[in-house]
């Protein structure tokens, strides 16, 4: 194998590691971020607050980010991730120092989401400049694999509260970020060796993209389809975030959590795997309908759920929902979004399912201290309906 050649097949496998690692990150952050919180002494409203405001905290730093990427020619996607690597890095450091609950706590806590969900559409934009370089690299094997590693960690992490604690999460989230720095690094090294500027980014960088507003006020269509996104995610984060209430409320605890988050990331690995064959056949629209309204079934089957058992089968959903939505929303911005805007259009459907979160973070917690678990859950699958009707109302009819 030529030595380029090589370089390139070494470069999408730093790739795969880093979104790998990337989403045992979000299992530490997200998925655990209820126990973690609660074992500090914050109530369901307190943490609700606690992941509403970072993740708005995020909505308003990714497509700003994204836009200073786009519009820069001196700023670039990996000046930006090394900056939110290395201030998650000090978080987690100072988790492990400070005691109990306190407003500083909230406040750092708050920054970690921000930060943590700020890379995810850099991640995805670093997928799109690889395969510039004609590195072989595809966001939905990598999103797989993604995946993959969340449910791993999941499992991992469901036995080791129970022995450890909560106050381990921070040293589990420290090795995720160790799986995100070194392959960066390699990535980075292999960039300057590479001689070849890949056309595609260099036209990007000369080419100023439209600024937020006028992004969106130009897309108007794709926006409304980002309110339905919204809602969708609505839906989906108020069980997600709070899947430790809903799983003790049918007589579960952690090693549930634990084992339902890794079977729930499972049924998305071999949908995200085959992704690209599915595109073959079905429009990207089509998909997105169908995954809308598969997110609904998903929600009212978590609501019937009698016991641990109807938890799991509720997320056999997970693969025609989540699974499928997440890949066809990276296709469908390249398919309807100007390419040197594409910076900016992940990072707004990715800011959208953000402000699904903050909303789900901010009135789940008071709704899951007023209301039952299951009437919470309702709540959720009817939001859920309606934003399933605003994407089949809106989204736009192209082929790949």
């Amino acid at each position: 194998m030529p030595y380029m050649e090589k370089k390139l097949y070494k470069t999408s496998l730093a790739y795969y590691i880093i979104q790998g690692s990337y989403w045992m990150s979000i299992c530490v952050s997200s998925s655990y971020a209820a126990f973690y919180l609660q074992s500090r002494g914050y109530s369901n409203s307190q943490l609700g607050i606690i992941l509403a405001l970072g993740n708005i905290a995020g909505f308003v730093l990714s497509p700003n980010l994204a836009a200073v990427i786009d519009r820069s020619k001196r700023i670039g996607i990996y000046h930006c991730l090394w900056i939110l690597l290395a201030v998650q890095g000090l978080l987690l450091i100072l988790f492990t120092i400070i005691p109990g609950k306190s407003i500083f706590l909230s406040l750092l806590y708050c920054i970690y989401i921000a930060v943590v969900v700020a890379i995810n559409p850099l991640n995805t934009e670093l997928c799109f400049e690889l395969a510039h370089w004609a590195a072989p690299v595809s966001y939905s094997p990598a999103r797989g694999i993604g995946s993959m590693c969340y449910a791993l960690m999941a499992l991992i992490l469901g036995q080791l509260t129970l022995r450890l604690g909560a106050d381990m999460l921070p040293f589990a989230g420290l090795f995720c970020l160790l799986g995100q720095v070194f392959p960066l690094l390699y990535i980075c090294s292999a960039r300057r060796s590479i001689s070849l500027l890949p056309s595609g980014t260099a036209q990007r960088k000369h080419t100023q993209g439209l600024s937020l507003t006028s992004f969106i006020m130009d897309n108007r269509r794709f926006s409304v389809l980002m309110l339905g996104i919204a809602l969708i995610f609505f839906s989906y984060n108020i069980a997600d975030y709070f899947m430790i209430n809903i799983a003790r409320s049918v007589g579960g605890d952690t090693g549930d959590l634990g084992g339902i988050s890794a079977f729930k990331a499972m049924m998305e690995i071999p949908v995200m795997l085959m992704y690209s064959r599915l595109t073959c056949r079905f429009r990207c629209s089509s998909v997105i309908c169908f995954s809308a309204f598969a997110f609904v079934i998903k929600g009212a089957a978590l609501a019937l759920a009698w016991n641990v058992y109807g938890l799991y089968a509720a997320n056999l959903f997970q693969a025609l929902s989540f699974a499928l939505m997440i890949p066809a929303l990276v296709q469908y911005v390249n398919l309807v979004v100007d390419p040197k805007d594409s910076a900016k259009g992940q990072a707004l459907a990715n800011g959208m399912m953000t402000l699904g979160a903050v909303f789900a973070s901010l009135i789940g917690g008071s709704l899951y201290d007023t209301l039952t678990v299951r009437t919470t859950l309702i709540i959720g699958a009817l939001i859920a309906l309606s934003g399933a009707a605003i994407c089949s109302a809106v989204v736009e009819r192209k082929k790949a």
